[in-house]
C-alpha cells in the first residue's frame, strides 16, 4: 500500500498507478506529460477511465488541453451533450 495515494481515507489507484508509471519512465518528456496529467486530473479538469490496461483520458469541459498524450494513452473527446448536469464537469 506504499504507493498508493490517499486522499480524505479513500485511496486513488488511479493517481498511484499514474504516479508509479511516471516515476519508471526512462524518458523524461513523458513522465512530465504523466505528471502534468496527474495535476489536471486532481484539478478535475479530466476524468481517467483504464480500458485493456491503459489510461484513457477523458476532459470533463471543452477547455483546450495544453499537455501532449504520452505513448499507451488514449483521450476521448469532450461531448456537452454525454455529460449530465449532476455528472462531474457538467
Amino acid at each position: 500500500m506504499e504507493d498508493t495515494v490517499v486522499v480524505n481515507n479513500v485511496v486513488d489507484f488511479t493517481a498511484a498507478k499514474l504516479n508509479k508509471l511516471a516515476d519508471t519512465l526512462e524518458n523524461e518528456e513523458d513522465a512530465e506529460i504523466i505528471y502534468c496529467i496527474l495535476a489536471e486530473y486532481y484539478e478535475g479538469e479530466i476524468a481517467i477511465a483504464w480500458e485493456n490496461g491503459g489510461p484513457v483520458i477523458m476532459p470533463l469541459s471543452d477547455k483546450d488541453r495544453k499537455n501532449g498524450i504520452p505513448p499507451g494513452f488514449a483521450v476521448v473527446g469532450y461531448d456537452k451533450d454525454m455529460v449530465g448536469k449532476d455528472d462531474e464537469g457538467g
